[in-house]
């Protein structure tokens, strides 16, 4: 018995028409259309943008600044009796009108955090990156998940339906056979509740179908309104092979580097929370002019230019202790996310075990299913041909039919099961999206 299903492009459809999608095809709308998609793809650009501000703090800054001043009331300085005079002199100096512009220029010499601050840089993008590949293996986990779960009530309702016609025509041969008097009632009422029962399947199959349909739209960022349906024209043999066995390389795995990727960023975190108790240097340039005037107009007449160069050093000595905690903090946000990437490690090597076992033990059940409907199947065609003949009874028949029909099931159950199985081995490895692009 072949069961179908197609790893190949997506169609193409308009805005009326229903979308029919492989499972390829599901994987790549959903890169394309799923809102995590759009949020993770956006944090890659805010990281570039975070790059840039971190280097800001080493590139030059430039400054222009201007100011016009009516200082409606002067401020008044008093020279101390004895210097002009037996008594003190009070004077008003300046004008009502004072206008000033000027521009500097200041770039950082030394600052040890800041350099800290730049090796973060290539650090940051590698994160980001990181975290869209994770997140495109989750929508290809969920989606391929979800795919599976259309597919398995999509082959049980095509097997329903093939019943359905068997028992239409089976009960339209008993019909003709009870209108001669060779059966009896009884046998043809069984049939008939065996055919409303198929049917009655059909309907939960189709149900279980449409609420898995939506299921599958929501993991690829389909609106819930648009139709869908999946594609079936290909064996599934060229899938039902166990992967060779290799050892485990925790390494490959998009948590595990994102963990060590984050512990570096954690390191750097401690060395600039301790590099600012070092003092930083910095240059500046300053160049402006200031007027002065008694009225506004003509107080933009003239103008008296200057400049000046200088160093500016700064000193750390008291903050009331916020460095010292904050480089406390993240000696111990590091020392957790070392503590923890040492527990994932093990959990991953868990998962990776439960993982296997559940393969081989999904693969042996297939086996045996598959097994047992082709012999159902042989003992199904040798009791369809004794009632034909009149040599079997037709409880005899629909038994062996019975049996059939579900050792079919099984068989569909067990090979969803094998390859959800896959899903979860090859995630816990660390290798879906190469096993997926395979196809």
């Amino acid at each position: 018995m072949a069961i179908p299903i197609l790893f190949a492009s997506v169609s193409v459809r308009a805005q009326t028409e229903t979308t029919k999608l492989n499972l390829r095809g599901t994987i790549d709308y959903g890169l394309q259309n799923n809102p995590s998609s759009t949020v993770y793809r956006n944090n890659a650009e805010i990281a570039k943008y975070d790059n840039k501000n971190a280097l800001a703090n080493y590139l030059p800054s430039v400054n222009a600044s201007g100011t016009i001043d009516y200082n409606a009331k002067l401020q008044t300085s008093i020279i101390p009796a004895g210097i002009f005079g037996d008594e003190e002199t009070r004077l008003q100096i300046g004008n009502k009108h004072a206008n000033g512009v000027n521009i500097q220029l200041d770039q950082k010499i030394y600052d040890q955090a800041a350099l800290i601050g730049l090796k973060g840089m290539k650090l940051n993008s590698e994160i980001s990156d990181l975290n869209v590949l994770k997140n495109n293996e989750q929508l290809i986990y969920s989606t391929a998940r979800a795919y599976y779960d259309v597919l398995i009530y999509n082959e049980q309702e095509k097997l329903l339906k093939e019943n359905e016609k068997q028992y239409i025509e089976l009960l339209r041969i008993l019909q003709l056979q009870y209108d001669k008097g060779v059966i009896k009632k009884m046998d043809l009422d069984r049939t008939r509740v065996s055919l409303n029962n198929i049917i009655s399947q059909i309907n939960i199959a189709q149900t279980n179908k449409q609420l898995a349909i939506n299921k599958l739209k929501v993991a690829i960022g389909m609106p819930i309104e648009d139709q869908l349906t999946i594609e079936d024209s290909l064996n599934y043999s060229q899938q039902i092979t166990l992967p060779v066995e290799q050892n485990f390389d925790v390494s490959q795995r998009y948590d595990y580097a994102l963990e060590q990727k984050q512990i570096f960023m954690q390191e750097l975190q401690v060395k600039g929370q301790r590099a600012l108790f070092l003092p930083t240097v910095s240059g500046y340039a300053r160049y402006g002019a200031n007027a002065y005037g008694s009225e506004f107009g003509p107080s933009f007449k003239q103008w008296f230019d200057y400049s000046a160069i200088g160093l500016k050093v700064n000193v750390p000595i008291f903050n009331g202790f916020r460095t010292m905690s904050n480089y406390k903090i993240s000696q111990y946000n590091l020392m957790n996310l070392q503590e923890n990437a040492r527990l994932n490690t093990q959990n991953y090597k868990l998962e990776n075990q439960n993982a296997n076992t559940q393969l081989q033990s999904s693969y042996a059940s297939l086996t045996t299913d598959k097994d047992n409907m082709q012999l159902a199947k042989e003992v199904y065609d040798a009791s369809a041909l004794e009632y034909r003949a009149g040599q079997a009874s037709l409880t005899d028949f629909l038994n062996s039919d019975y049996s059939y029909k579900q050792a079919q099931s099984n068989y569909i159950n067990s090979l969803i099961k094998f390859l959800s199985s896959r899903l979860d081995y090859e995630k816990s490895k660390g290798t879906l999206t190469t096993y997926i692009n395979q196809f």
